[in-house]
């Protein structure tokens, strides 16, 4: 019982925290770190493009601000996702809002994780063109309830 209340009071604590000043002025540094060192050219472009952003804000609107795999609602940045991964489409795809969704930061974390494991197999590009909202969203269901086991 005992670990029980500390842990929700830990909860309680690191929510409160993400939520500060200074929590989202951190963030904010390391996405400007991430897109300076880490992205590429192509992806950076693309994703401070107009055409970007204004379908990006209507899949976010259009899914009501609501991660699409576990319905909590993504309040402190627009998540909006690439189901078949934006490096593997074309142009017109990778603007199209039925490849696109809203998902909270660790639903899109695991997504990136499986992403990056099927990537790695045979014939992996091929297996993440084919994978469709459906897949996903019943996959990371089941990663979420081991995960609340």
């Amino acid at each position: 019982m005992h670990q029980k209340i500390h842990q929700q009071e830990w909860q309680a604590i690191k929510a409160e925290y993400r939520q500060s000043k200074l929590a989202q002025a951190i963030k904010v540094e390391k996405a400007k770190q991430y897109d300076m060192n880490k992205r590429d050219e192509q992806a950076s472009a693309f994703y401070h493009s107009k055409q970007w952003q204004r379908v990006r804000d209507y899949v976010y609107s259009r899914d009501l601000a609501t991660c699409q795999v576990c319905g909590n609602v993504v309040q402190d940045r627009k998540i909006v996702d690439h189901i078949v991964p934006r490096m593997l489409c074309s142009v017109e795809q990778a603007l199209d809002s039925n490849n696109l969704w809203v998902l909270c930061p660790k639903c899109h974390y695991r997504k990136t994780q499986l992403e990056q494991v099927i990537a790695k197999q045979p014939n992996g590009d091929n297996k993440l063109k084919h994978l469709d909202r459906q897949w996903w969203t019943k996959v990371l269901g089941e990663k979420k309830e081991e995960k609340n086991k």
